[in-house]
């Protein structure tokens, strides 16, 4: 209940932080909808599908690293430094669906690169991404490896 509580009330602070109002109104549909999206997206069988805590902390660490290096390569390209944008593809490396969602969300937040394509009938272990510099496609999929992917039993099932 505690959680659903939090949840609820953080999801709501997004909301409105995004509206960017605090008139009573919109603090009302704020919560209406945090505590609605909270309890639809409770997991089933408590917190098995939640990532722990040190897992979550390195993601966005490394997140926050991604976003520093790319903001620094989107800054070079403007003032004119020569490079090569096109596509790379990295390999899945058995990531879940949902490790594979996550991985998109975090590569999309980063300036400098957009996730194209994931596929999964073709060619199911390919994953398509635009960066600024693809000269050096290998150094763009080692960054991209999944380091230490927290994976639970039965993740597919319901992404």
């Amino acid at each position: 209940m505690k959680q659903l509580l939090v949840r609820g009330l953080v999801l709501s602070a997004i909301y409105l932080l995004v509206l960017t109002s605090l008139r009573l109104g919109d603090v009302i549909v704020a919560l209406a909808l945090g505590f609605a999206s909270a309890a639809a997206l409770r997991p089933e069988h408590g917190r098995a599908d939640a990532t722990p805590a040190p897992e979550a902390a390195r993601q966005l660490l490394a997140t926050a690293v991604e976003m520093v290096r790319g903001s620094w390569q989107v800054v070079r390209f403007c003032l004119g430094r020569p490079c090569s944008p096109g596509f790379v593809e990295v390999p899945r490396d058995g990531r879940s669906r949902r490790a594979v969602a996550r991985w998109t969300i975090l590569t999309g937040v980063a300036p400098g690169e957009v996730v194209v394509d994931v596929e999964e009938e073709d060619d199911p272990e390919r994953m398509l991404i635009h960066v600024i510099e693809s000269a050096e496609p290998d150094r763009v999929r080692a960054r991209h490896r999944p380091h230490a992917e927290v994976e639970t039993p039965g993740e597919d099932d319901d992404a």
